[in-house]
């Protein structure tokens, strides 16, 4: 008997996999596509600077600033988009981008240390470069030790 109850269960899972998921009954949403996950984005204020460039103040998840410096008009995929950062803090540097779909990715350059700049924000500053393979709106979060910031970008095919 011990032996025949695995196999019940296991075989009662089966059935209830073969029979779809539960969400395609009556009055289900459905499920959300590049679409209706874009027009939902909220991305980040951006606001125009003395320099020319746009810059992005992000929601901070802890104490400190971080500030992006966005070096394009509208975020393309598949194109290196290289995003200048200022940073309060110290300790690891760590830069991560996510979109609703659940893909992660890193920069595809960076981070680089910029000695010196004209930007006037607080922080040091770091050079970096996102290569988004899918549209949509990806939210990017930095960590800088116990600086803990993100902004979010809506990102549009080429």
């Amino acid at each position: 008997m011990n032996q025949i109850r695995p196999f019940l269960a296991m075989l009662t899972l089966v059935g209830l996999a073969a029979c779809g998921p539960a969400s395609e009954g009556p009055g289900a949403k459905p499920a959300p596509t590049a679409e209706t996950t874009q027009s939902a984005c909220q991305p980040s204020k951006i606001q125009p600077t003395a320099n020319g460039f746009s810059e992005v103040q992000a929601t901070m998840k802890s104490s400190g600033e971080i500030w992006a410096l966005l070096f394009f008009d509208t975020a393309r995929t598949l194109t290196d988009e290289k995003i200048v950062w200022r940073i309060s803090g110290s300790g690891q540097l760590d830069f991560r981008a996510e979109n609703g779909n659940g893909i992660v990715i890193h920069p595809v350059w960076g981070p680089d240390f910029h000695e010196s700049s004209n930007w006037n924000r607080p922080g040091e500053e770091w050079g970096t470069g996102f290569n988004f393979p899918e549209r949509g709106c990806w939210t990017i979060t930095v960590t800088h030790g116990a600086t803990v910031g993100e902004i979010r970008l809506s990102v549009l095919a080429p």
